[in-house]
């Protein structure tokens, strides 16, 4: 179901993964761009608004006035950072006759924030240019207008089916990192509901989607332990970001005050994150709640501590168990 953010329509997984990257820190434009080639590295992206600019496939050209609203404001950055998961996750060239091939594509996000997509094909007579406009605002499916029925296809469409959840799940191991790498539950009453409803599949398949792109785009964050997916059995999804297990064995290692302060510092850092995710619906208050009582518990501990410097060894054991 499409999902309205600012002036733009985009699809839930498309929300889900914005939703995932928001912050309130500022860039320029170049820290714009080069943060969105990270995000999503098979786009080719460029400054400006002229059409049939690039050459190849997955091109996206941005607005200067566009890139300077992401620049300050993080709704504006969210709203467009989901368009462009969209963007990414569009198929140009799926349905397309083999005799109309298609040699260059991109997409334009103009001042206003419309859409703009234009293509050269060839054709048996020479190359032809098309181009299609969208107001995204007016539009919950814009893709389908920019583009014929017959040549768009949604990659968080999956007609396959499936005889048994036994061998749904197979498939969700080979397609999605977060199910391969056990970081997954999803309830059996739900994977059941999967089996014979499109739309609930779907819905599983778009939101295991923007797990592996939130995670893709986190794991090498400093301070960040890893994540669980949770899907209950209505489809409703929380996730926990916080390494319970790594925390107490880091404040069982802490033999200084010193140690301790380092532990409720990233303790603090697990907790304004939770708490943000909780307020933005992508966390369960249980991790909110986990993360104030290891904060507790460290605090308690501390007192009883020596204020003073570690020694070799102990340093070495509290090095150790920040690592793994």
């Amino acid at each position: 179901m499409p999902v309205k953010v600012g002036g733009s329509y985009v699809s839930e997984s498309a929300y889900s993964f914005a939703k995932a990257q928001v912050t309130d820190k500022s860039e320029d434009s170049g820290g714009v761009l080069k943060s969105l080639a990270e995000k999503f590295p098979h786009l080719k992206f460029s400054v400006g608004t002229k059409p049939f600019s690039g050459t190849g496939m997955n091109n996206l050209s941005i607005s200067s006035k566009i890139l300077k609203q992401m620049e300050k404001d993080p709704d504006k950055r969210m709203e467009y950072e989901a368009l462009i998961y969209d963007i990414a996750h569009t198929d140009v060239q799926s349905g397309r006759a083999p005799e109309h091939k298609l040699k260059s594509h991109g997409f334009i996000i103009e001042d206003d924030g419309g859409l703009r997509s234009w293509g050269i094909s060839e054709f048996n007579d020479g190359n032809r240019r098309q181009q299609s406009h969208v107001k995204r605002s007016d539009k919950k499916n814009w893709w389908q207008e920019l583009l014929p029925k017959n040549q768009i296809k949604k990659a968080t469409k999956d007609k396959k089916s499936f005889r048994n959840t036994n061998e749904l799940y197979v498939h969700l191991r080979e397609k999605f990192n977060v199910v391969h790498a056990g970081m997954t539950k999803i309830y059996e009453k739900y994977l059941q509901k999967c089996l014979t409803d499109e739309e609930s599949r779907n819905q599983l398949f778009d939101t295991l989607r923007a797990a592996d792109e939130a995670y893709a785009s986190r794991k090498d964050e400093v301070g960040f332990q890893g994540m669980q997916v949770i899907i209950d059995e209505n489809g409703e999804v929380t996730t926990e970001s916080i390494n319970e297990d790594k925390r107490r064995r880091q404040i069982a290692a802490a033999a200084t005050q010193g140690d301790m302060q380092a532990v409720l510092a990233i303790l603090a850092q697990d907790l304004q994150e939770l708490e943000d995710g909780y307020n933005q619906n992508a966390c369960d208050a249980a991790e909110v709640k986990k993360a104030k009582k290891l904060i507790e518990q460290a605090k308690q501990q501390m007192g009883r501590l020596p204020d003073r410097s570690p020694t070799l060894s102990e340093q070495s054991a509290m090095t150790i168990n920040t690592l793994i």
